[in-house]
């Protein structure tokens, strides 16, 4: 692993389990998923998430069937006072590419966006806030908040996952 992203190694490996989404007008739904994040000696970690449907069918989704996927690059920087700075850029297929600035505070990081950029086609997200660590148990735990469609920032997917390889 580079050297500049031992704040970050707590991350490295396969992370699976489940998580709840939802958002205004849109019923609440479960979740599975698997995280990967994977070290090759450069000074960035690869990340690729993958998402399925969890819950009983509806809307023409049955358990097992497809959602979303993330993949990218995650990046540690000097940042002001000795604390680290993380750069996580990040692509998904329906057309939106963002990348997040923020802090990493011990197995705690905040991400905020700096940018986010969208084709003509792609739902209307205008931003976007990330928290990840780890908790009791070793788990990693997440909170995704999003603001789109002209609505205000709210709650939109949390999940909690378990290492399944270093």
């Amino acid at each position: 692993m580079h050297a500049s992203l031992l704040p970050l190694a707590f991350l490295v490996g396969t992370w699976r389990g489940e998580g709840v989404g939802g958002y205004e007008d849109l019923e609440g739904f479960h979740y599975g998923q698997e995280i990967t994040f994977a070290a090759d000696g450069r000074p960035a970690l690869g990340y690729v998430s993958h998402t399925w449907w969890a819950d009983e069918p509806r809307d023409g989704r049955e358990p097992g069937s497809p959602l979303a996927t993330e993949t990218g690059f995650w990046r540690v920087q000097p940042g002001e006072d000795g604390k680290k700075t993380v750069e996580v850029t990040l692509a998904h297929p329906f057309g939106i590419a963002e990348i997040y600035v923020g802090a990493v505070t011990g197995t705690r990081i905040d991400l905020d966006h700096n940018v986010l950029i969208r084709t003509a086609t792609a739902r209307d997200v205008t931003r976007s806030v990330r928290l990840y660590g780890l908790v009791e148990g070793g788990d990693l735990a997440y909170a995704i908040d999003m603001e789109a469609e002209g609505k205000p920032l709210q709650s939109h997917l949390s999940a909690r996952l378990h290492r399944v390889t270093d």
